[in-house]
């Protein structure tokens, strides 16, 4: 399941703050800009109401003096009312009530105007005027002005309280949206948090599970590494486990490519490690912009991050992730928490097959026990049966091994010991098996080996034991017995019963030979 990143939280993160910015500010110009034609509207009514008095006051004051100073207010309101009155049918466009009630008071005020200026023509004219009627009809006239004015306020007054509760509302309704908006973004972002956090520790449990199911330390390093893998798609992954001996790094690579599966292994130890040095995570950049490189993924292309193995306090390696893009900080918690769940179980496996192999394995020599040996020979004799192929055997005892005790003593035999163990060792061919089977008895295993073969090698380890010399001891020997499975035995028990006797045969026959366990096989001495 695809993650969230930081980036991808904070991005939705910033999405509803800016709705809520855009809706604040969306629904704030709507009152602003209601409020502000509502006063418009209400300015060019009392301008006109205004203009209407300019024009009354001046007509009156002319009718009562005669004078013509009177008439320069009569003729400025006339045109203020003029403006005002263009103004406001602009302003109520749409609105036929209002319109109507507007054209009542441009009625009322022609016909005011027409009455009032046929009078003062007269009066400039030298005529008589009544000024008692005139001013009782303007009089009339101006009432009934006044009074639909009146109205007219009343009425832009309830559109300016119904235009700014639409105002009120579209905010209301556009918070409630927000809101909804806001809630349904938190409930996805909550939920696909969920879902994250769930594929996370998912993940981590298969991890652990699977982790804790394998049967070696090898197994559990490819289910990191697979787990890695699977993590940061298109990446490479690679486990440095720290040696037994400490002093190198040991590569398991992934199915993937491997950022080091071409990289020499010799040359590779702890400290050239930046995360197994620190012992802290460590991130090589493509541009390598540091104060150090690290020896190990400084030469590698892209981005990559190293993860140390800790274990209470110890290094016991380190994971190495390689990737051609930049591996986002999300995915680096996620390899971090996987990582620190997999080096304790790692470091326990790695325990339990180091005791493992010190119980299967003899102190002294070196070579596996007599434990490991009869399961080795239980497999190889399986293997021997399914493959119809023979299995050789060779037991080999040392020569007067107990006078060799008696005479110099028990360090000197324990010298002569781990010779042979050296010896045999050293000798052998890889696919071969050998241990120290008890005392100064041990056991070759040959698998897929003729009698032929199996009796060159005999005699090879017999010629390389007598000629070592030990200081102090001088020379020793060795006699040996040789059977084949299922050339002298039926049963795989068997042949090590054969080979025994072979190697008794050997010694009643003078010590320092080989014998075979076939009937008719004679001593060999071969000569290599």
């Amino acid at each position: 399941m695809k993650l969230v990143s930081s980036r991808g939280v904070g991005l939705l993160l910033a999405i509803p703050v800016l709705l809520l910015a855009g809706a604040v500010y969306a629904t704030a110009n709507v009152q602003r800009n209601a409020a502000l034609k509502s006063a418009r509207e209400q300015v060019a009514s009392q301008r006109l109401l205004t203009a209407m008095l300019d024009q009354e006051t001046g007509a009156r004051g002319f009718f009562q003096t005669r004078q013509q100073e009177f008439l320069q207010p009569l003729t400025q309101g006339t045109r203020a009312f003029g403006s005002s009155l263009v103004e406001l049918r602009s302003l109520l466009a749409g609105d036929s009530g209002l319109q109507q009630m507007l054209a009542d008071q441009e009625q009322r005020a022609a016909a005011w105007h027409t009455a009032t200026q046929a009078a003062v023509l007269a009066l400039e004219h030298g005529g008589r005027v009544q000024s008692d009627a005139v001013a009782r009809r303007a009089k009339s006239v101006m009432d009934g002005f006044r009074g639909v004015h009146t109205a007219f306020d009343a009425s832009l007054n309830q559109r300016r309280s119904r235009s700014l509760s639409a105002a009120t509302g579209i905010a209301v309704a556009v918070a409630i949206a927000l809101a909804a908006l806001l809630a349904a973004g938190g409930l996805l972002l909550t939920r696909r948090m969920a879902r994250n956090e769930e594929a996370r520790q998912h993940d981590q449990s298969e991890l652990r599970e699977l982790l804790q199911a394998s049967e070696s330390e090898q197994e559990s390093r490819g289910l990191l590494i697979r787990h890695v893998e699977k993590l940061i798609r298109g990446a490479g992954a690679a486990v440095l486990n720290r040696n037994n001996s400490a002093d190198r790094l040991e590569i398991t690579h992934g199915d993937c490519e491997s950022p080091l599966r071409y990289a020499n292994t010799e040359q590779m130890r702890p400290r050239s490690c930046m995360a197994v040095r620190l012992s802290r995570s460590y991130d090589q950049q493509s541009d390598g912009d540091g104060l150090q490189q690290c020896e190990i993924c400084g030469g590698l292309d892209g981005a990559a991050t190293c993860e140390p193995l800790l274990v209470g306090g110890q290094v016991i390696g380190s994971v190495l992730v390689a990737s051609r893009k930049p591996i986002d900080a999300d995915r680096r918690i996620r390899l971090r928490e996987s990582v620190a769940q997999a080096a304790p179980i790692l470091a326990n496996q790695r325990n339990l097959a180091i005791a493992e192999g010190r119980a299967a394995s003899d102190a002294l020599t070196g070579l596996p026990n007599r434990r490991a040996a009869d399961e080795a020979f239980k497999r190889m004799a399986a293997h021997a049966g399914r493959s119809i192929t023979p299995l050789a055997a060779i037991m080999l005892d040392l020569d007067h091994f107990k006078l060799l005790n008696d005479r110099h003593g028990h360090e000197s035999g324990d010298r002569a010991l781990a010779l042979v163990g050296s010896i045999i060792g050293s000798t052998i061919r890889a696919s071969d098996f050998a241990a120290r089977y008890g005392g100064e008895e041990f056991l070759v295993l040959l698998p897929d080996t003729d009698r032929d073969s199996a009796m060159i090698l005999a005699e090879k380890l017999r010629s390389e034991i007598e000629h070592a010399e030990l200081v102090g001891i001088g020379a020793i020997t060795a006699s040996l017995g040789v059977a084949v499975l299922p050339m002298d035995a039926a049963e795989p028990d068997e042949l090590l019963r054969k080979a025994d006797r072979a190697l008794y045969a050997a010694k009643e026959n003078g010590r320092n030979r080989v014998h075979s366990a076939s009937p008719s096989a004679a001593e060999v001495e071969i000569e290599l």
